[in-house]
């Protein structure tokens, strides 16, 4: 989803000015970890900051619908594929899966949800632009679809502010 993001942010800068971007993903605690300790200058979220000494920006909504290999496919007649979206997405899981059972797969890898729906006779959350590139994709018959915020976070007293600033005038879900 951040690719086109990042690939206007190469474009955009010098190569000299020393950028370093990485794309990856890790538990909440970890990253805001690495914020604290100046490892990681910018996180790009799902979740608002819960610390005062963190800044935020609001970068804007996406929208995510269940997914299956199968058009026409109801919820019931499906097994649950979690992709996780944070700790908060939970309560979109309602009905997917009871209380005290375990999703037949759990990853964080939007690509590896995909290939497996068919396989495993799944659904699973994806972003609907994102799924509408890669084809051969179907909404779940009776379900609806969730509109979900986009947060850049950083340091309040980061060195880099201004260069965090500028970073995030490039639109970074292009849409």
């Amino acid at each position: 989803m951040l690719n086109g993001w990042l690939g206007r942010l190469y474009q955009s800068q010098e190569p000299q000015n020393g950028l370093q971007f990485e794309a990856r993903i890790a538990q909440r605690q970890s990253l805001v970890k690495q914020l604290h300790e100046r490892q990681l200058d910018l996180l790009i979220t799902t979740e608002a900051p819960k610390m005062d000494e963190f800044s935020s920006q609001l970068l804007g909504y996406f929208t995510l619908a269940l997914y299956c290999a199968s058009p026409s496919t109801m919820k019931e007649a499906l097994n649950y594929l979690r992709l996780e979206w944070g700790p908060d997405f939970q309560q979109n899981e309602v009905g997917l899966i009871a209380a005290d059972e375990v999703p037949v797969l759990t990853t964080s890898s939007a690509e590896l949800a995909r290939q497996q729906l068919h396989a495993l006779n799944g659904c699973t959350w994806l972003p609907t632009r994102w799924a509408k590139e890669k084809g051969g994709l179907h909404t779940v018959a009776d379900s609806a679809t969730l509109s979900r915020p986009l947060y850049a976070i950083w340091l309040q007293n980061s060195d880099k502010h201004v260069l965090i600033k500028d970073l995030l005038k490039i639109d970074v879900l292009g849409e």
